[in-house]
């Protein structure tokens, strides 16, 4: 996403971490965005030749009110990241028709006029900037891998790192790749957030504490399981916030690139190689005045 030519938005990693994300929803949930492209193996085989459904992506939220508006530029994964091949057959091509953006209206004049106001006096918008910083090749017999993340952040909210087989046939298997425990490193101070490093134990707790926060409380439908988590839906998360709500500005500063995040991950081998995803997830600013962006920060 690029507002009056900066980029605001950019991850080459887009679909594999909404994917992910979506796991987390409740089964009512998921059962609603058939349109969405989520469905069962079963449902996608009887609509595969249906191909009047409506891809919903939610972007950045910014107003007309301003001189500059937001350019969405769209790269079309490869098919064998996002479609399973059915019986052996090879994976086709395929399009997406009926593209559309959705917008959110103000009817009240007044209201109106307040917001363009804003713009004009000067105004922030929040959001979550998610970034693929890295894609590596794990091999089957590591024992111990060793991940700096050497980028500056004003607030580093989470580390993802999300493992795939090196030959993806389900959008929607992420593999546990047999982590032990992860030792954490911030700008040359050992055990800054966990004193005694990430355990097993606690993999499941952090990733369900990032990406379900509402899910504290067991509801009868969830789709994630902790079973499920280690047998094809895992993630290994570093939560960096300082408070559990999404409040901007409540991340880990990072400001030493040489040192940065340091990752000590303690593992057994596996049976295949594994591709690992590192993602950084940031708080970031657009920030306005007269109407024009003045500055873009993460």
């Amino acid at each position: 996403i690029k507002v009056a030519g900066e980029t605001a938005y950019d991850c080459s990693g887009e679909s594999l971490y909404e994917i992910y994300k979506d796991l987390w929803l409740t089964e009512g949930d998921r059962n609603k965005m058939t349109e969405q492209g989520l469905a069962s193996e079963n449902l996608r085989k009887l609509i595969s030749g249906d191909d009047s459904g409506v891809k919903t992506m939610h972007g950045l939220y910014t107003p007309f009110s301003m001189n500059n508006n937001p350019m969405y530029i769209l790269t079309l994964p490869q098919s064998d990241e996002i479609m399973t091949a059915q019986g052996g057959e090879a994976k086709g091509n395929y399009k997406l028709d009926n593209l559309e953006l959705e917008y959110e209206t103000i009817e009240n004049n007044a209201l109106a006029s307040e917001v363009s106001r804003m713009y004009s006096t000067g105004r922030s918008l929040s959001y979550k900037h998610v970034t693929l910083m890295r894609t590596s090749s794990w091999d089957k017999d590591l024992t111990i891998v060793n991940e700096n993340i050497n980028i500056p952040r004003k607030s580093m909210s989470a580390i993802v790192l999300l493992f795939t087989s090196t030959v993806i046939n389900d959008s929607e298997q992420y593999i546990y790749p047999n982590i032990d425990k992860v030792n954490l490193t911030i700008e040359g101070v050992p055990n800054a957030v966990f004193s005694q490093g990430l355990p097993k134990n606690r993999f499941f707790e952090e990733a369900k504490r990032f990406f379900c926060p509402m899910c504290e409380k067991s509801m009868a439908d969830e789709y994630m399981s902790v079973s499920r988590f280690f047998d094809n839906g895992f993630a290994l998360v570093i939560d960096l916030r300082s408070t559990q709500d999404d409040t901007t500005g409540g991340g880990r500063r990072i400001v030493n690139t040489q040192s940065g995040v340091l990752m000590e991950i303690k593992k057994r081998a596996t049976t295949a190689d594994v591709r690992c995803n590192i993602f950084v997830v940031s708080d970031a600013l657009l920030n306005f005045a007269n109407r024009d962006l003045s500055s873009i920060q993460y």
